[in-house]
């Protein structure tokens, strides 16, 4: 055994054992969303139960705030579509949410680069379509999230490859990226349970690599082959 390696499955465990104990450092989750609430803009009255004099983000496995998804008492997702929302998608502060698993942030207004949610290394899901984030994604973009199950990133303005790191997440099963900028090859796509990859609308050229040859053709509409 290699006992070099990190156990990051302990992380989340240890983080919540140890806020259960109450350094002066560890914030409430309700502290944390709130501070993830100052981020962002354009959201109105939307998010008016998102406050400390309330009740906190969850009870049990029942959300009390908008948008928020619960587990044990825990949050467990952020829902936060067709809000019109603006402003910044705080990576570093969901940091604070060991738990957390699914965010979708789909049918905003969000503009500007790619977050970093590779800090988000347990995450399960990432929605992000149709808003309007540009630029290239790093190759690493995605690098170390191997929990991933599903990325839609469709209906932005992103450009440049593909990024690499997404072809090597063992546990990937669905994959939206149509409507973007962008270019280049497809990567060597090799998951065995990958059952859903959407390419169409972009500037990619090259064949379709082997695992990804018998899915629907309109999923590739526009490559140039």
């Amino acid at each position: 055994m290699d006992h070099s390696k990190p156990c990051y499955f302990l992380f989340p465990l240890l983080v919540t054992l140890t806020c259960f104990i109450g350094p002066s450092w560890c914030q409430t989750e309700a502290e944390i969303l709130l501070k993830f609430k100052s981020s962002l803009a354009n959201y109105g009255s939307q998010l008016d139960d998102w406050n400390a004099s309330g009740p906190g983000p969850c009870t049990g496995d029942n959300p009390k705030w908008t948008g928020v998804r619960c587990s044990n008492s825990s949050v467990f997702g952020l829902k936060l579509e067709n809000m019109g929302l603006k402003g910044a998608i705080d990576i570093d502060t969901l940091m604070g949410l060991p738990l957390l698993r699914t965010l979708s942030f789909m049918n905003n207004s969000f503009v500007g680069a790619f977050p970093d949610v590779n800090k988000l290394v347990y995450l399960r899901d990432l929605y992000l379509a149709n808003n309007s984030f540009s630029g290239e994604i790093r190759d690493d973009g995605f690098m170390g999230m191997n929990a991933l199950r599903k990325v839609f990133l469709g209906g932005n303005n992103f450009s440049g490859p593909i990024p690499g790191s997404l072809a090597t997440l063992p546990n990937l099963l669905q994959l939206g990226l149509e409507w973007n900028h962008f270019e280049g090859r497809v990567p060597d796509f090799q998951q065995d349970n990958l059952s859903f990859i959407n390419l169409a609308h972009n500037n990619l050229d090259g064949p379709i690599p082997y695992k990804l040859s018998k899915m629907n053709p309109s999923f590739f509409t526009g490559m140039n082959k």
